[in-house]
């Protein structure tokens, strides 16, 4: 989007910079679900989190290239449409990889509700 046969000069800091900040923000979200390994209920559900967010960001980033589009400037339709490939497809890898994301461990389903009880209790108490 930098080069000005994809998007006019004029036009670059409007819809470029916050392009740029929504592709940023999909990386953030999934650098951010990988730091949750999913060994407790929380940590599974703060991944799947990170990666619906992340997956927010690719349907907003899909919504910036067709408001693009859509206003009538003379831009690169096919550069647009080699992006939104690449874009539906890593909407399908996030989705795949939130559907996956199980609670991982060597304790039983009694020791977790166990465990879990002996916090809520403890948390009680303070």
């Amino acid at each position: 989007m930098a080069s000005s046969s994809v998007v006019p000069k004029a036009y670059r800091l409007l819809n470029a910079v916050p392009t740029v900040e929504t592709a940023r923000s999909i990386v953030y979200n999934v650098n951010r679900a990988d730091s949750f390994y999913p060994n407790s209920s929380f940590n599974a559900l703060e991944r799947k989190r990170y990666l619906t967010l992340a997956i927010a960001d690719c349907e907003q980033l899909m919504l910036d290239m067709q408001c693009l589009m859509d206003i009538g400037l003379p831009v690169n339709a096919n550069r647009f449409e080699e992006l939104a490939a690449m874009v539906e497809e890593e909407i399908r890898l996030l989705k795949g990889a939130r559907k996956n994301v199980r609670v991982t461990g060597k304790k039983s389903t009694e020791e977790r509700i166990a465990e879990a009880e002996a916090e809520l209790e403890r948390l009680r108490s303070l």
